[in-house]
């Protein structure tokens, strides 16, 4: 990483004539890392008004910075943009027996989403808040800033989201007698979000169909126009099992013998898509810039160059993948091939925590290309950082003068030039994070 910034150092366009004037603060780290190719040491950041009005060398931020700026110094520590857990379910919690050990995830991926099916009716309305809280503070302590939510039974709870945060708007219903008030549920729940953003603008709303095993075409057409009107981005789970494989390919296996008949549904009569998906996709107008799709796990390499030249984003998850016996990602093929991606944990449902320095150590540990470990870490920082921002359609994931202030302070790992994003990687757990900043403001660490 290059010690000279692209970023120059420069006063934000915003700035009043008299800068001085301002309230805000410089926060000074050992290094700054800009972004997955910029790096100052030492360097420093300036704040004000929740966004970066400087970011550089340590020398230049301070002579800049107005004089009524307070001033942080973190020895020993790297200031890097904050995470982006691009796909998350922050409402559904671990699950745990009576003696608080996790409960096993069951062998079969259809039997764990009647699980979810179960909980979700059987659970307390407060107790949403309760989980949503206790995840968002979860992901804060391991330096990440924003997320990828699919909004949760309470949409109440993200008036007051301290996370950055695209929600979004989930829908189902397979059958097309469901549709009309599947498409009424999340056009209402897209308003309360807009409602919601207005009190809190670190929330933005989206739309999620949520599989084309639980979407039919009626209600996937739907709500794709939704989303086009509104100028929303659009979520979608695709192709994350086996299961859905064979249910999409032929009306068969686990999804059409045990899901849908265990939820007293018939569906008999669907015999697959009878196109590939990129195909499909695009006849039902929900392929186009702003699809985001997670998983993909049992995508084709030529359907993601379709998908891609489509204008969809991908974010991959593949410990949650793993942990459900799905399968991975073909995480060689992105990062050779050049195609972004975003990294997401999904739900503490699937994961043990909501680290995505776990994500990205799993996620090294599955390429099998000739990339240099260096080149690749790199890769994968851009992923849980700036890939991941692009991907929900938000700001953020560089530090760079306009950007928001959102950002961690970690302990620094060592290594001069190429080596320490790899040992970031490597060494960086939640005890390492010293400081997590939202728009400005502390949000984990000594003064949250």
């Amino acid at each position: 990483m290059s010690r000279e910034g692209k970023h120059p150092i420069k006063k934000n366009p915003t700035v009043t004539t008299e800068p001085e004037a301002r309230q805000g603060c410089v926060f000074v780290a050992s290094r700054l890392i800009v972004d997955a190719a910029t790096m100052f040491a030492p360097g420093a950041v300036a704040v004000a008004d929740g966004t970066v009005l400087l970011a550089g060398p340590k020398e230049d931020v301070l002579r800049a910075a107005p004089e009524s700026f307070t001033r942080r110094d973190f020895p020993g520590a790297i200031l890097l943009p904050g995470l982006v857990n691009a796909h998350a379910h922050l409402q559904i919690p671990r699950w745990n027996d009576a003696e608080g050990n996790p409960i096993p995830i069951p062998p079969s991926f259809v039997e764990w989403i009647l699980r979810v099916i179960a909980w979700k009716r059987g659970a307390t309305p407060s107790s949403f808040r309760k989980n949503f809280t206790a995840a968002a503070k979860e992901a804060l302590s391991y330096g990440t800033t924003s997320a990828g939510e699919i909004a949760g039974p309470d949409l109440s709870v993200y008036a007051a989201c301290p996370l950055r945060a695209r929600v979004f708007a989930e829908g189902i219903g397979f059958a097309p007698d469901v549709a009309p008030g599947a498409l009424g549920a999340v056009t209402a729940a897209v308003l309360r979000l807009g409602k919601a953003s207005v009190r809190n603008p670190l929330v933005a709303p989206g739309v999620s169909p949520h599989t084309l095993y639980t979407v039919g075409e009626g209600l996937l057409r739907s709500l794709a126009q939704v989303a086009e009107k509104r100028n929303l981005p659009a979520c979608l789970h695709l192709l994350e099992s086996p299961a859905e494989v064979a249910f999409l390919e032929k009306g068969e296996g686990e999804i059409a013998t045990r899901l849908y008949p265990a939820l007293r549904k018939d569906v008999s009569w669907f015999r697959g898509l009878g196109r590939p998906v990129p195909a499909y996709l695009a006849e039902t107008g929900l392929l186009r810039e702003g699809l985001l799709l997670a998983h993909n796990v049992h995508l084709p390499a030529a359907g993601i160059g379709a998908l891609r030249d489509g204008g969809a984003r991908f974010v991959l998850c593949p410990r949650s993948n793993a942990a459900h016996g799905n399968g991975a990602p073909d995480v060689t093929h992105f990062v050779d091939a050049g195609i972004p991606f975003a990294l997401g944990t999904d739900s503490l449902a699937s994961v043990p925590d909501l680290s995505l320095w776990q994500e990205i150590r799993y996620t090294r540990s599955l390429y099998r290309g000739e990339k240099k470990d260096a080149d690749l870490c790199r890769e994968l920082f851009r992923a849980a950082t700036e890939h991941g921002a692009a991907a929900l359609g938000i700001p953020g994931g560089i530090l760079a003068p306009g950007a928001p202030a959102d950002f961690a302070v970690v302990d620094d790992p060592g290594g001069d030039g190429d080596q320490v994003l790899p040992n970031l990687a490597e060494r960086t757990e939640r005890g390492n994070v010293r400081l997590t900043v939202v728009a400005g403001r502390v949000a984990h660490g000594d003064a949250a």
